[in-house]
């Protein structure tokens, strides 16, 4: 059984969020090594500051590519960025 929690957090303007489910981290290589966590946040940090959202999902999404080469996936890749513009 899964157990839910309640968080909040305080986004200031130019703040990012990056999403994703557990077919990023669970991607696999022809190994059966997993992307894992740690090379999805390498991945993040290796994206210069200030790109785009899109640039960012490309970004990580190059690196799992680049990761798993041909091996067969059985799972999706779900990410989501979101920038936080501010109060208008």
């Amino acid at each position: 059984m899964s157990k839910y929690s309640n968080t909040e957090i305080q986004l200031k303007k130019g703040d990012s969020i990056f999403v994703y489910t557990d077919g990023v981290a669970e991607a696999t290589d022809a190994n059966n090594q997993l992307f894992g966590t740690e090379r999805t946040i390498d991945a993040l940090n290796a994206i210069p500051e200030g790109a785009s959202q899109e640039d960012i999902l490309a970004g990580v999404r190059a690196a799992v590519d680049a990761f798993v080469k041909e091996a067969p996936q059985f799972d999706d890749l779900t990410m989501v960025g979101l920038k936080y513009k501010g109060i208008v």
